[in-house]
């Protein structure tokens, strides 16, 4: 064991692969629904590691911050530029509120417990879970007209009060959210009609829970035999869609069969009962047209064709800051659905108000 120790001490880069293979070994791990989760774990893991009396090179500490900077802004910085607009102005706001609130309080805990400069900082980098306090404080120190002594223990008191406190700022904050949080907010009860409310006002054309599906596929395809009486004196493909689309279900049909004979869609072509169509829409368009339409069918051959999936990238001032809604209307939407909608990386539902 001793030997091993040396080793890593010797070779600190050991520690820190070390450290970040244990750390996600433990992450992955969960007693009943808890887990720790891969950050926290790699933390304590690395709090754990930190006692050997292993010694990081400055230059190493140095690469890897500013790698983990490099990381948060390229993946933040869009989004900041983005919430300068006008319709980002709340948020701002809210942000600048939250900044102010997150330096005063740790700073007014610091100085109750009565603790240094260097505890303080990590107080404030692990209960906010701002990493990037623990390099700004770090340089900061090092500029003090103090002793080196002194410098080395506020410094090395950082990583280890960051360590701590991370674990409060990540399950402390769930936990307030989770419980504290609607019950501040007139309980959960109320915050629960309040998402409904918000829900209906942003997609007061969509289904229930629009955007939000817990199958793997968004958009369908799902065979249909027309059996109801709707259809007694025929009607056209177009009048189907739009049939549909009135009554808040933008379906499109893409294939029929007609006398068992599978037939390409045509807006004029008349559909009859015992008819076979192929509806495509998105899961939540689809789910219950079969009490409407007729009985669902499992067809191999009717379901056999190509669906083709595009990746689009919105670069047209036409377009951009345009609602779904209003891009769904444009003729050249017809037959298609969007499967969902990604911003810097991250998902956006689905909603009819949801801005491109």
């Amino acid at each position: 064991m001793e030997w091993i120790i040396n080793q890593l001490r010797v070779h600190p880069e050991l520690a820190i692969f070390l450290t970040l293979f244990a750390g996600f070994w433990l992450g992955r791990l969960k007693i009943g629904k808890f887990s720790l989760g891969t950050v926290t774990s790699v933390l304590l893991v690395g709090v754990l590691v930190g006692q050997l009396n292993i010694t990081v090179d400055g230059p190493m500490k140095a690469v890897f911050f500013l790698l983990f900077l490099f990381a948060v802004g390229y993946k933040v910085g869009p989004q900041f530029f983005r919430g300068l607009k006008k319709d980002g102005l709340p948020q701002v706001g809210f942000a600048v509120l939250m900044c102010i609130v997150s330096l005063v309080a740790p700073w007014i805990l610091a100085k109750i417990m009565g603790y240094h400069v260097g505890e303080a900082a990590g107080l404030l980098a692990g209960s906010q879970t701002i990493s990037a306090v623990i390099g700004v404080a770090s340089d900061t120190i090092n500029q003090l007209g103090i002793s080196d002594a002194q410098k080395a223990t506020f410094i090395n008191a950082i990583p280890v009060a960051y360590a701590v406190t991370y674990i409060f700022g990540t399950a402390g904050s769930a936990w307030i959210l989770a419980s504290l949080g609607p019950k501040m907010l007139g309980g959960l009860d109320k915050v629960k009609a309040d998402c409904k409310e918000l829900e209906a006002q942003m997609g007061t054309s969509e289904a229930d829970e629009p955007g939000f599906s817990p199958a793997l596929r968004p958009v369908v395809f799902r065979a249909y035999k027309i059996t109801n009486e709707w259809f007694d004196k025929g009607k056209k493909v177009s009048e189907l869609e739009a049939y549909l689309c009135k009554n808040d279900k933008r379906l499109f049909v893409e294939r029929i069969r007609q006398k068992r004979v599978v037939k390409e869609v045509d807006p004029n072509l008349i559909l009859h009962k015992n008819d076979e169509v192929v509806l495509s829409g998105r899961r939540e368009f689809v789910i219950g047209e079969e009490d409407w339409i007729g009985p669902e069918v499992i067809d191999a051959q009717l379901l056999d064709f190509p669906a083709e999936t595009l990746p689009v990238m919105v670069t047209h001032r036409t377009f951009a800051g345009e609602t779904v809604s209003k891009i769904r209307a444009q003729k050249f939407m017809h037959g298609v659905s969007i499967r969902n909608i990604k911003r810097a990386g991250i998902n956006v539902p689905v909603l009819p108000k949801t801005i491109v």
